[in-house]
Order: structure tokens, then sequence, then C-alpha cells
């Protein structure tokens, strides 16, 4: 077979991408309305709490550096395999156990998959993909990181209420099942580089390299700190039940898909400052009514607020990264999709870890009113040097 026979379609190689990225965040999301409120997450408390869920992204951090030298060296495919192989058996542990121990393990398990998966992903799709259709494709395969934290958390407040704690995990292993063979069958693999690929320095070596992993890590930190202190915030304070936790979250991430497509196909179009800017603001602003929310309604516009502003800030920079990673020399978009794999962790530790510590120290509404104030300074001194993407 030659190499050109080898190279997958652009269509079936974004499809995979976006399907892989779906079930990762698919399984992630289950996981929101349902383990803090698990007996053995509740007893260990908030900071526990925090650090469970900054336990993906820590192991996220681990193995990506790995995840973009593979993908650069010997293509995507195998990555998007063994990323396949963690992800089973992270959902096998959240499905048998109850025990705190057990479930971070399972938590570092789906890191490890999804650093695997999100590199090879995205590096596949920058890889098939011109640079005219890249930002629409871009802001797809975001899209569909965002429909699968939008089915996860009410399915898994439906598949608990229906059918037990344990519901929501056994059907995320069947999806895995489905998802490796799509990896099997439609991506026959990308030939390897024919050069020594460029590292991570090239990239950051880039002018704006930097303001990109900064909004990258604000985007995916803004989320992630709501998700381990609101549920048990909701419930207490308005008394809401795990399928209405799961609702509420599934309004953010579905505002968060509708606008990621339109975010990334205006990149090159208009300033990616003035995207990113706007991402900023709506973000913190966000956190603030979550904060200060004294009704139920005011949950929701925070929710809707908080999806708007991610996309702001994810869309645009999962395009510029890969231009970013296209120019460097050597080139290197595994490398560059890595970082960014490395700035999307950061922000899913940092987030859950300041979150926790701070609604057991200082309360909810002061840590919330903190992170925003702390997300509108730091994206207002990066965006400067941001690049324009046109």
């Amino acid at each position: 077979m030659t190499r050109a026979e080898a190279r997958p379609t652009a269509p079936a190689a974004i499809s995979v991408a976006c399907l892989a990225l779906f079930t990762d965040m698919l399984v992630y999301g289950l996981a929101i309305p349902v383990l803090p409120l698990l007996p053995s997450v509740v007893a260990a408390g908030p900071t526990a709490t925090g650090a469970l869920f900054a336990a993906y992204a820590a192991a996220t951090l681990a193995v990506t550096p790995l995840a973009g030298r593979l993908v650069d060296r010997v293509g995507p495919r195998r990555p998007l395999l063994l990323g396949l192989f963690g992800l089973a058996a992270a959902t096998v542990l959240f499905a048998v156990g109850g025990q705190y121990w057990v479930l971070l393990v399972a938590r570092a398990l789906q890191g490890l998959a999804a650093g695997l998966g999100w590199v090879a992903g995205l590096s596949l799709i920058a890889a098939v993909t011109s640079p005219a259709t890249r930002g629409r494709s871009m802001g797809l395969a975001m899209s569909m990181v965002s429909v699968g934290l939008l089915v996860g958390p009410p399915l898994a407040g439906l598949l608990v209420e229906r059918f037990g704690v344990r519901a929501p995990f056994l059907f995320a292993a069947g999806l895995a099942v489905l998802d490796g063979v799509a990896r099997l069958v439609l991506v026959r693999g990308l030939a390897a580089a024919e050069a020594e690929p460029g590292g991570p320095r090239a990239v950051l070596r880039m002018p704006g390299a930097w303001p990109v992993l900064v909004a990258v890590l604000l985007g995916a930190g803004t989320l992630a700190a709501v998700e381990p202190v609101l549920p048990l915030h909701l419930t207490l304070r308005f008394g809401m039940d795990a399928l209405r936790l799961g609702l509420l979250f599934a309004a953010l991430v579905l505002v968060s898909a509708a606008i990621s497509p339109v975010a990334g196909a205006l990149v090159g179009r208009v300033d990616a400052r003035a995207l990113t800017s706007l991402g900023i603001g709506v973000s913190a602003l966000a956190l603030a009514v979550l904060g200060a929310a004294q009704q139920e309604w005011q949950v929701w516009l925070g929710m809707v607020l908080l999806g708007a502003g991610e996309a702001g800030l994810l869309a645009p920079a999962t395009t510029l990264i890969a231009e970013l990673g296209g120019r460097a020399r050597p080139a290197a978009l595994g490398a560059a999709y890595a970082l960014f794999n490395l700035a999307y962790a950061a922000g899913l530790m940092v987030g859950p870890l300041l979150a926790g510590a701070g609604t057991g120290a200082l309360g909810f509404a002061v840590t919330l009113f903190g992170l925003a104030l702390l997300t509108a300074v730091t994206g207002a001194v990066s965006v400067r040097r941001l690049p324009t993407g046109r």
C-alpha cells in the first residue's frame, strides 16, 4: 500500500477525531453530577473532592509530552488506540469502585487516556485539513467536546435515578467499544515524520505562543473550577437533584457547542484578540454571577455565560496553535497540540484545586468572586500579545 493510499480521507479522520473527543468528554461529563455526591467523596470533604477532579488533569499533564512526541514520530493512530485502553480501564473502575482511592485511580486513568486522545485527535485534524478549512474543523471538534459534556451530565442523572450509580459508567464502557471500532477501521494511520520533528521549544519560540496557551488554561480552568463545588452548593441551597444538576451543566455546554464552530470559523476574518477578549470578559462575569446568585434563574444565567466564555477562549486558540506548530522550524503539529493539552490540563487541575481549597477556607461566594478577578486580570495581561490569526 502506498503512502497516499494509507493516508485517511479528511472526513474519516475528522470523524474519528471528533468521536474520540466526544467519548472522552462524555465519560468526563458523566462524572460531574455523580462523583461529588458519592458517600466516600462527600465524607472526604471539599478539598479532597477538588483533588479527585484535579487527578484527571494531573495525569493528562504527565502523559501529554510523551503523546506529542509519539504523534510526531509514529502518527496519531497508535496513540488513539493506547488512549482507548486507558479509557476502558477507567470506566471499569468507576463502575466497580466505591472507595475514594479507587475513584482517584479511575480519574487518573481517564486523564492518561485524554492526554493521548486529545493530542492525537487534534493533530490528526490539523494534518488532513488545509488552513482555509482548519478553523471550521477545529471548531467542530471543540463542539464535539461540548456535546460530550452536554450529553454526559443529564444522562448520568437519568441513569442514576433509573438504574443506580454504576449505570453511567457501564454505559460509557459500551460506548468506548464503539469508539475503538471506529479508531481501528477508519484511521489506517498517517505516515510518520520523514525528518526529525520539532519539539515544544520550537513552538514556544513562535511569537504569541504563550498568550495562546494562557487562553487555553483560562478556558479550561474557569469551567473546571465550578465542577467540584457547584453541585453540592446547589444541592444544599436550592435542593437540586442529580438530574437537575445534569440539565444545568447541559445548558452550559449546549451554548459552548453552538458558539464554538462560529468562533472557530471567524478566526482569520476577525482579530482573534477581540474574540478572546470577549471570552475572557464573559467568563469572568459568569463566575461572578454564580458567586452572587440568590435565585435559581441566576445560576442558569451564570452557566449560560460560562459556556459562551469557554467557546470564546478555546475555539480561537485551537486554530491558532495549529498555525504556530505549522510555522515552527522544524514543523511540530504533535508538539503544538501537546502544549495545547498541557495548558488545558493545567486549567483542569488548577481550577478544581483553587475552587475546592477556597470554598473550604473562605466559602463559595468569596471563592467565585476571587476566581472571576483572577480570570479578568490574567486574561487582560496576556491578550495583548495574542496572534491576530489573520
